[in-house]
């Protein structure tokens, strides 16, 4: 058997032994398989004979083909004619194809470039040497959209047909930005470059896909091809940046909390990360027993997507409860229903508390900054108090109407009093409140950093007044 080509159609006598007996076998291969070709069309300068086989790439069988015309085409034909052919192999195995002739001195299609429309003779020629005796019949000028149109041109008086193609052969133009991204973060080709101009809808890809994860600077290779397939070629600068910052915590102060009281450790803390922006912060409060007086450390960490973590620690004091969060809110309600409507802005809801709590209390000096509970229901009820009074009422309010809060220490030194105020966040960055009263005068309302800082340049020495670790918490606006 392995002397048989099974790949040539015949006829085979084989013998075959088993079990001591011989048996004669007639194999008999057959091809039942029709030919494949690839096809090809035919442009002719002027008229001559065309064999058939011409239209033929490449044929795919296993016996030997023959190639010939179910009808014979005209030769003499000008123009464009479909030649039907007949395929035929050695086994009689037959197919069809269909191909294309043309007979013709004019190329089938000449490109125009859509942005300079010029039109030129000579480019739908196929021999210059007729250029003399050419004339452009139609069109007398390019369409302005993309596409193909028809074009006829008379060459001794004989009227040709072509086409024209409009289309954009203008590569696009495009100004490259320099690009700077955190490491493991991917961006589009297309933030590189800007202002491009083009006829046609470009797209931007990059040449090489480059390496997110290397820090450093590197050079991106950028591809911009158009809807024509032309292409230009950039190169802009990316700088993938290590992230090594660890966020900042915001707020964290030592706080005091009442015996089997609900309390919220996050309330007023802050986390800001230079790569992330916002993030959570977790607190560890295992060390706490709220069932006991005392003085317990609480535990805050934040970790940004880079992995880098920061940690700080609070005093939490643990106190018996003197009055009840059902009482001050019942108060705060009460003042409240008096003083804003429904129908304000939370700033609006915050101007009326701060003009209610600087005018309701009278300053005296004194209050025990241990307990802000006891303080806010202290200046509610008993309008005196310090600045912790003033802290105080302006927390339980402030909290009343959902205004985010954080509270503000003064950074003092030996001999300096204590000062307390908030800031606060309705929705457009954090501001500076503090409904204290001022010698000189001040209305602390919605303030920022600097503004601030400028009041503690007019007062005392040293920035003195509000004088506070400001990497502890975000910044203000501007303005």
């Amino acid at each position: 058997m392995s002397l048989i080509d099974l790949n040539q159609p015949g006829v085979h006598k084989i013998k075959i032994a088993s079990d001591g007996r011989k048996y004669n076998v007639r194999l008999e291969v057959k091809d039942t398989t029709a030919p494949q070709a690839e096809i090809k069309n035919i442009d002719l300068y002027e008229s001559r004979a065309v064999e058939p086989q011409e239209f033929i790439k490449q044929i795919t069988d296993a016996t030997s083909v023959s190639v010939s015309y179910k009808a014979t085409p005209d030769f003499n034909k000008i123009g464009t004619q479909n030649v039907d052919l007949l395929l035929v192999d050695s086994s009689g195995n037959k197919s069809e194809f269909q191909a294309k002739l043309r007979v013709s001195k004019t190329k089938e299609t000449i490109k125009v470039d859509i942005l300079n429309r010029a039109l030129n003779l000579e480019s739908f020629l196929k021999e210059k040497n007729d250029l003399p005796a050419a004339t452009l019949i139609e069109p007398q000028s390019v369409p302005e959209k993309l596409g193909t149109y028809p074009a006829k041109v008379l060459i001794n008086d004989i009227v040709y047909e072509s086409n024209i193609l409009v289309t954009d052969l203008t590569a696009p133009k495009g100004e490259t930005v320099n690009q700077k991204v955190w490491q493991n973060d991917t961006i589009e080709a297309s933030r590189f470059v800007s202002k491009i101009v083009d006829a046609t809808n470009v797209t931007v890809a990059y040449k090489e896909q480059p390496d997110f994860t290397r820090p450093g600077d590197q050079v991106v290779k950028l591809l911009l091809t158009d809807e024509g397939g032309n292409e230009t070629e950039l190169e802009a600068m990316l700088t993938v940046v290590q992230d090594t910052e660890p966020p900042a915590i915001y707020g964290v102060k030592d706080l005091t909390i009442y015996i089997n009281n609900p309390v919220s450790y996050k309330k007023g803390v802050y986390v800001y990360d230079n790569r992330d922006g916002e993030i959570s912060v977790s607190v560890d409060s295992s060390q706490v027993n709220q069932k006991e007086v005392g003085t317990y450390n609480v535990i805050y960490t934040a970790t940004d997507s880079s992995g880098n973590t920061s940690t700080k620690e609070a005093k939490c004091n643990v106190k018996e409860m003197t009055v009840t969060m059902e009482q001050l809110e019942a108060l705060a309600d009460e003042i409240l229903a008096r003083i804003t409507t429904p129908d304000m802005t939370l700033r609006e809801k915050a101007w009326e508390i701060y003009e209610y709590v600087n005018k309701h209390l009278t300053y005296t000096g004194y209050s025990d900054k241990t307990d802000w509970m006891f303080e806010a229901y202290n200046g509610i009820t008993n309008a005196v108090g310090d600045c912790f009074t003033y802290f105080a009422m302006s927390e339980l309010f402030l909290n009343r109407i959902g205004m985010e809060t954080m509270r503000v220490e003064r950074l003092t030194k030996p001999g300096e009093a204590r000062h307390y105020w908030h800031l606060v966040n309705y929705g457009e960055g954090w501001y500076h409140f503090d409904a204290c009263i001022h010698i000189p005068k001040l209305v602390s309302f919605m303030l920022t950093d600097a503004e601030m800082d400028a009041f503690s340049a007019r007062v005392g020495k040293d920035n003195y007044y509000y004088r506070f670790d400001k990497s502890n918490y975000p910044r203000t606006p501007e303005k």
